[in-house]
């Protein structure tokens, strides 16, 4: 038996976060250790700047491992900090301490920034000096990217510096010479009307005694970028010139703090990022690079001064970043395909990503290769753009010819698998390599699962690189056309999929500020967030419709069941609740007729259509519900009956409106049952009859889904509850139109927007809306992790301290292996079918204990060498190892 120890560590759900935007950080972290029936008794908690100890917990008798609250010295601004566990078993026995972490306080107030918003003197059309005749002159006006930069002196090297760094747009910091980060995207999308995140580096050994240059690369971004599919007002959604934001501490040896910020002492140039645009792409002209411009002793007599100035409507609020940064994760190299009609090259990187191609080339000077990007290819194996709508998607290269030449995009992203690479003449594909990079947010990959199908290993696959094709900032629709909104249905039917692929607590906080901040006075949520750019011609942001706006309960609800984590529903509480209230003063007769907005229904479904005021009523039941749940979580003991009335008062107006005796479903679709059996509308009567029509309606469709994004998540879950696990693996393991093993048989790396994406008889669906990346109908994944592996939360043991196992085994399947590294530990699970046997071996975390539901009695339990009684098809077990053997 290996000794108790914590690992995991986590502060406000970063490993190391380099900013705190609460004054109390709170303190998590998970167990590992093998043996039977381990659990935590106690920990001590020590927190420390340098060697002076800030807050030692002493032992306390808890097996509590989440949301521990610091209660040391009060934290201020500009500390580094160090913390690190010990615990003791159920037999008192101590562990080693956890290898110490770090966390920066980050500037917690408003008046420790003394750095001034610097951009480039404003400059019309489009940031270009008139006359524009060159390299920046192009017909969509996005701007170059701003070089900004700044000398300064030390007498000695500091003993530590910090760079709290922030943009209206995009930014790249170097100091002497050198990138400080790897990150892209930075800071990130945020209504940066209101609020702006900043991040923290440790610059301590970039600084020199002497002479020291500070520089900035500043792009468009999401701030005046194009971003959305309104073409009517593309870009300046927020302002018309990006901005920068620095300040630099530099700590001597003698507790001397000398400040170095953006001011007018600052001074500005254009480069050679002639434009980098979202949606256009970058064009690069490596002849106009400036050797140097980030080290000390450049010639900088020609560059201009900055402008100090405070951004419209107001400075926003400044904020320590919450969630990972964006950077680049996975690299795939292109591989040669074939000559284009164009007399282009096409290359296939065998992935669907978001990011952007790195060349490496040799060429003349003004040498102009191109890189158009693309999701799939068409049937005569050429370029298929045309759903990209007005997404040029096009990068431009401009030789300096000096031998090996290097370059890969600043400030842009595309969607994309293949790319079209237009060569200068003389020229050939030999003398270029072409390297694609995936970005997204960088979060920590928390599961995985295999299969005896590679069929269903490739839908994992999918779904994951979806997933991480749209994690973005916010969680995006698609990245490849013109859009790229946080549309809210989409991510909520994902959410616990997303849960599973990665540890979303972070992102999940810093979306959620996003929502918050776009909810409008009357209590209305919105359709996405942040809100701006969807719809222009609104002085307000657009309200959400139903499910979409419903939204934020929903993932606050699955927030507290994955992570325990109170206070993302305490802090927002009273946003869910005045939702809730829009609602219901709207709809005095409980059924949702009014204040639904843009009603989208069961969105891009395919055969009958589902009656979206049925819809949205069923959402109403479900949030309702849910409200009440909240409620209690919250400490609102006083709202969970009024919730539980409002939801009863909902069912009865539904079942009144909408189901007959025979419990048939207006509409009849496959979905109006679905939404009414899983959100348990219905009484044990018409409960029965509504599942049989449920399996009815799979029967008149051939055994095939007719689903849309709101009806997807509920299918595989709905069938195995009713007792029909069998129908629930015929859709997942259907190869024909519409399944998601179709879109698999056309090579499909990624999850596509809609079943008839492309199909054999009708080719591509319209070029309106046909993404080949859009994650929501992966949603299938919570019932691959739930109920395939059988890796669950429990309801009444939230954080996963309790795991609710109830796998569905297939002999289609044969077997799996799935692993979870849940809040409180890794979770495992691997079944295997020989003949009429099922071997099944699970790995329950210390501290945790698991409900076991099986549908047979198991033949035995083993743990080790230890038998343990086989108690029927329920049991529960306690941490460690086990083997069961149940018959088919």
């Amino acid at each position: 038996m290996t000794k108790l120890r914590p690992i995991a560590l986590r502060c406000e759900h970063h490993a190391a976060p380099m900013g705190l935007n609460r004054p109390a950080p709170r303190f998590d972290w998970a167990l590992d250790g093998d043996g039977h029936n381990r659990c935590q008794s106690a920990y001590r908690l020590v927190v420390k700047a340098g060697e002076n100890v800030l807050w030692d917990s002493g032992k306390v008798q808890s097996s509590r491992t989440r949301q521990i609250e610091y209660a040391g010295e009060v934290l201020v601004s500009d500390m580094h900090c160090t913390w690190t566990v010990m615990v003791w078993d159920e037999e008192d026995a101590a562990s080693d301490w956890a290898d110490a972490q770090h966390f920066r306080t980050g500037l917690m107030h408003p008046k420790d920034w003394r750095a001034q918003w610097i951009a480039r003197y404003f400059v019309l059309p489009a940031g270009r000096e008139a006359p524009a005749d060159n390299s920046y002159d192009n017909r969509w006006q996005a701007r170059p990217a701003d070089h900004l930069r700044r000398d300064f002196a030390t007498v000695e090297r500091p003993v530590r510096a910090t760079a709290y760094v922030s943009a209206l747009g995009l930014y790249e910091l170097y100091l002497n010479g050198a990138r400080v980060d790897d990150a892209v995207m930075a800071p990130g999308w945020t209504d940066y009307h209101q609020r702006v995140e900043y991040q923290s580096y440790d610059v301590t050994d970039m600084v020199v005694a002497g002479a020291n240059t500070i520089g900035a690369l500043v792009g468009e971004g999401w701030y005046s970028g194009r971003v959305g599919h309104n073409q009517r007002r593309a870009g300046n959604h927020y302002g018309g010139r990006p901005a920068l934001l620095c300040q630099v501490h530099l700590e001597y040896a003698d507790g001397r703090i000398e400040t170095i910020v953006s001011d007018g002492q600052w001074t500005t140039s254009q480069g050679p990022v002639c434009y980098s645009d979202f949606l256009m792409g970058e064009q690069y002209d490596a002849r106009l690079e400036m050797p140097g411009w980030t080290e000390p002793g450049f010639d900088a007599s020609r560059w201009q001064p900055v402008e100090v100035f405070a951004p419209d409507p107001r400075p926003p609020h400044l904020e320590a970043s919450r969630a990972p940064q964006v950077r680049e994760t996975v690299r795939f190299e292109g591989r040669y395909l074939r000559q284009a009609k164009t007399g282009g090259h096409i290359y296939d990187f065998g992935q669907n990503i978001a990011g952007f191609v790195a060349l490496e080339l040799s060429g003349k000077a003004g040498d102009r290769f191109t890189l158009r990007h693309g999701e799939v290819l068409d049937g005569e194996g050429e370029l298929y753009v045309a759903n990209l709508r007005h997404a040029v998607a096009t990068d431009h290269y401009i030789a300096k010819g000096e031998g090996r030449e290097h370059f890969k995009p600043r400030f842009t992203f595309h969607g994309f698998r293949y790319v079209e690479l237009t060569l200068p003449d003389g020229s050939s594909p030999d003398d270029v390599t072409l390297t694609g990079n995936a970005i997204h947010n960088d979060l920590p990959l928390t599961a995985s699962m295999r299969t005896g199908l590679d069929m269903v290993n490739q839908l994992l696959s999918n779904i994951e690189w979806s997933q991480r094709d749209n994690f973005i900032s916010v969680p995006t629709d698609c990245p490849q056309r013109d859009e790229r909104y946080g549309w809210s249905a989409d991510a909520q039917v994902f959410w616990k999929t997303a849960g599973y692929v990665m540890d979303v607590s972070a992102f999940l906080e810093k979306w959620f500020e996003d929502i918050a901040e776009a909810q409008l006075p009357d209590g209305a949520f919105t359709d996405v967030a942040p809100s701006k750019p969807l719809n222009p011609y609104r002085i307000t942001a657009q309200p959400g419709a139903p499910g979409w706006g419903d939204a934020p309960v929903i993932l606050a609800w699955q927030h507290w069941l994955r992570y325990g984590d109170r206070a993302l529903v305490e802090k927002h509480y009273d946003r869910l609740v005045a939702w809730l209230k829009h609602i219901a003063d709207a709809n005095p007769d409980h059924l949702r007729i009014n204040a639904v907005y843009n009603n989208y229904g069961d969105w891009l479904s395919v055969g009958p259509a589902s009656d979206r005021t049925m819809v949205a009523t069923a959402y109403w039941v479900l949030v309702a519900d849910l409200m009440a749940k909240l409620s209690g979580v919250a400490g609102r003991a006083d709202m969970v009956a009024h919730y539980k009335a409002q939801a009863k008062a909902v069912r009865a107006a539904f079942i009144a409106a909408f189901v007959d005796d025979d419990g048939r479903i207006t509409g009849d679709t496959q979905t109006a049952y679905l939404l009414a059996l899983d959100f348990a509308i219905l009484p044990s009567d018409l409960h029965r009859k509504a599942a049989a029509h449920l399996l009815r309606k799979l029967d008149e469709a051939e055994g095939h889904l007719q689903t849309g994004f709101l009806g997807v998540k509920h299918l595989c879950p709905v069938l195995s509850d009713i007792g029909s696990p069998q129908r629930a693996y015929d859709l997942l393991l259907n190869e024909t139109y519409p399944s998601w093993g179709f879109s698999i048989a056309q090579g499909a790396t990624t999850i596509w927007e809609r079943w008839d994406g492309w199909t054999r008889e009708n080719g591509f669906q319209s070029v309106n809306m046909n993404s080949f990346n859009h994650y929501a109908y992966g949603a299938v994944g919570e019932w691959l992790y739930a109920r395939v592996a059988g890796i669950d939360w429990d309801e009444d043991a939230p954080g996963f301290s309790s795991i609710r196992m109830r796998p569905l085994f297939d002999k289609r399947l044969g077997w799996i292996e799935a692993h979870y590294d849940a809040p409180t530990g890794r979770i495992e699970s691997a079944w295997r079918i020989a003949g009429e046997i099922v071997t099944w071996d699970i790995r329950i975390p210390p501290n945790c204990s698991a409900r076991i539901e099986l549908p047979r009695a198991p033949l035995s339990i083993h743990s080790g060498e230890a038998s343990l009684p086989s108690t029927g098809p329920t049991t529960t077990l306690d941490s460690g190892r086990y083997t069961l053997t149940i018959p088919i």
